[in-house]
C-alpha cells in the first residue's frame, strides 16, 4: 500500500496539472473503466490527501481513490507535457532489457 506521503504528493501533482482543466482518464487494467469514462472531459477542482486516502473534487462530487497494494498514477500529455511521469509504485518498462 502506498504510504501517506505518496498520496500527498499525488494530490499535489493532480492539483497542479489538472485543476481547472479538462482531462482524459483511463484505466490501464480495466478495473476502473466505467469510472474513468465518467471522469473524462470533466474538470477537477482539486485533489487532497488525508492519511492514505486520496480525494478528487470534480463538480459537486468527491471521488475517493484507493491505490491498492501496488497502485500508481501515470501521467501523459501532448508533446509539450513536462510533468512527472508517475507517482506511486514503480512501473516496469515494456521495452527490452539488456
Amino acid at each position: 500500500m502506498p504510504e501517506g506521503h505518496t498520496l500527498h504528493r499525488l494530490a499535489e501533482v493532480i492539483s497542479q496539472l489538472f485543476a481547472g482543466r479538462s482531462w482524459q482518464v483511463s484505466s490501464p487494467q480495466g478495473r476502473f473503466a466505467e469510472g474513468a469514462a465518467m471522469l473524462t472531459e470533466r474538470v477537477p477542482e482539486r485533489a487532497q490527501a488525508h492519511g492514505k486516502q486520496l480525494f478528487v473534487h470534480v463538480d459537486d462530487a468527491v471521488w475517493q481513490i484507493h491505490l491498492g497494494l501496488y497502485g500508481a498514477f501515470s501521467f501523459r500529455g501532448d508533446e509539450q507535457f513536462a510533468g512527472v511521469g508517475a507517482v506511486g509504485a514503480p512501473r516496469r518498462s515494456r521495452g527490452r532489457r539488456r
